[in-house]
């Protein structure tokens, strides 16, 4: 079953030939970035998506951590990610498909046990324990059950997001951290030296 109309199939049209024939064109790549601003306030920030120079996420931090729960947080952020991806790949397979939506949801959760976060026990792991992600879908009467079961299905096998965090993709952590000069104090003056 295929759509004559479908936005996405038209789209997508050229990608196979190409990534077949040069699969390194196949790699998406992704950045964001923060920049902290010299403030004395450590629990709210903004992030930054590389290319789109007029799109800003601010976050805060929650009060179970010692934030004040006025922003949406990095765990927000998270749950977004899963959600907003799951709905464009329900969308994206219904369009292909020329499967009518009536209604879709979705909706992401997770919860984790900040004690973790707050170096408070060693046996408690600072990330989410578990996420949850329900689909509200209703889709047009006339569509066949089993074409429903098969977009939920590719929905599920498809989705770039829900495929990273259940496979654990590897993640690399490099700091650069940078030291102001240090002197040691000029003792025969008297006088203390900056120390780092």
């Amino acid at each position: 079953m295929k759509n004559p109309n479908s936005l996405v199939a038209r789209r997508q049209a050229p990608l196979g030939p190409l990534y077949r024939a040069d699969p390194a064109k196949a790699l998406s790549y992704k950045e964001v970035r923060t920049r902290y601003s010299g403030t004395t306030d450590a629990v709210h920030g903004t992030v930054f998506p590389t290319g789109f120079p007029d799109v800003a996420w601010d976050y805060g931090i929650d009060d179970t951590v010692g934030g004040f729960d006025d922003l949406p947080n990095p765990g927000h952020l998270l749950c977004a990610a899963l959600a907003a991806c799951m709905d464009s790949t329900v969308r994206m397979i219904a369009d292909r498909l020329g499967v009518r939506i009536e209604r879709l949801e979705v909706e992401v959760n997770g919860d984790a046990d900040v004690r973790g976060c707050l170096a408070m026990s060693r046996s408690v792991r600072p990330g989410f324990r578990q996420m949850q992600c329900r689909l509200a879908l209703e889709l047009d009467p006339g569509v066949d059950p089993q074409v429903g079961a098969m977009l939920v299905r590719q929905t599920e096998k498809l989705c770039v997001t829900l495929d990273t965090l259940r496979n654990g993709t590897p993640i690399a952590v490099d700091f650069e951290v940078a030291h102001p000069a240090h002197t040691e104090p000029d003792l025969a003056a008297g006088q203390p030296g900056p120390t780092a």
